[in-house]
């Protein structure tokens, strides 16, 4: 099977943190996409090709954000819709509407506003996804298996009250999957997101993996890795962070 780049953004501001790109390069980074003649597309697009036809679709990146910071609506919206892309927000159903206080947010981060339920209607409205990233972003690994069910069950429930349509797609807070995680994901949404850095390719739908937008940097480098022409960059670079 061919490969297919999932991006992995979380806020789109000029912090400087881990989890940051600036908008402008943000913005760069899209019109690369576009000028290749890529399309930006939803998880749940992606794999229902994949079902039907045994395949990736061709010349297509899939663009996912964890967390729903309100800064990807208010500066990724339009730069998506100006290129015609769609994608996938994760959203932590208890937070939305208040801040990234689940944990103390990464340094230079700070305390982030999250996408109100509105908000997340718009973006629904606009052709993009929104997924779940379990109700309130605990570590799935420290918790008994009731408690892991109600953190997915109960987040995807609370989504598709709110929205009024079907949550699909799950990402994984942290990446972390254990056994009792990836069974109930398994049963409650067609696939899921880890943080394993490489292309999709002929991966369980319920364990993908994702290019972090921090090994991006550069619309070159972009260019590249869309095109597979850094797949041994991307394996040096999770086996260095598994080390």
């Amino acid at each position: 099977m061919q490969s297919m780049a999932i991006l992995a953004y979380h806020s789109l501001d000029s912090s400087g943190s881990v989890v940051s790109v600036t908008p402008q390069a943000f913005a760069d980074q899209m019109a690369t996409l576009a000028d290749l003649g890529y399309r930006g597309i939803t998880l749940r697009d992606a794999v229902a090709h994949r079902q039907t036809h045994g395949c990736w679709p061709v010349e297509s990146v899939v663009i996912t954000f964890d967390d729903g910071f309100a800064n990807v609506y208010e500066r990724g919206l339009p730069v998506l819709s100006h290129h015609g892309f769609s994608a996938t927000v994760f959203l932590v159903s208890a937070f939305v509407g208040r801040y990234n206080e689940w944990e103390t947010p990464p340094a230079r981060l700070g305390r982030c506003a999250v996408v109100s339920w509105c908000q997340a209607r718009e973006l629904a409205n606009a052709g993009w996804e929104l997924g779940g990233h379990t109700r309130t972003h605990p570590d799935l690994r420290t918790l008994g298996r009731d408690r892991v069910e109600q953190e997915i069950v109960e987040g995807k429930h609370e989504i598709e009250a709110q929205l009024d349509r079907p949550v699909e797609t799950f990402a994984y807070p942290y990446g972390r999957v254990t056994a009792d995680a990836a069974s109930i994901v398994s049963r409650e949404f067609r696939a899921a997101c880890t943080t394993v850095l490489r292309r999709a390719s002929d991966e369980a739908l319920h364990r993908l993996p994702r290019v972090d937008a921090y090994y991006i940097r550069s619309p070159r480098r972009l260019r590249k890795i869309v095109q597979g022409r850094l797949d041994g960059y991307l394996t040096l670079r999770r086996w260095g962070r598994i080390g």
